[in-house]
């Protein structure tokens, strides 16, 4: 029992399907490095065939934001 009369243990009394939805760090940080090669990929041909394209901006930001996630993945994994 908690302060405010709830049970902390209690079942709900239906199913929580969001669960199933729910990744571990590993498997997030496997998802993130595909998506980061896709990215770098497409980042790479319009950088090469449109250099003016706006969308090299956004995916920069993109990439950089994965990258970070990625490094505190791995750290989380690795211990640190």
């Amino acid at each position: 029992m908690t302060s405010d009369g709830g049970d902390r243990g209690a079942q709900l009394p239906i199913d929580d399907w969001a669960d199933q939805d729910l990744l571990t760090k590993d498997e997030a940080r496997k998802r993130l490095i595909n998506e980061i090669d896709q990215t770098q990929a497409r980042l790479s041909h319009l950088e090469t065939t449109a250099p003016r394209d706006p969308e090299i901006t956004l995916l920069t930001r993109r990439l950089d934001a994965m990258k970070t996630v990625q490094a505190e993945y791995g750290a989380y994994l690795d211990g640190k």
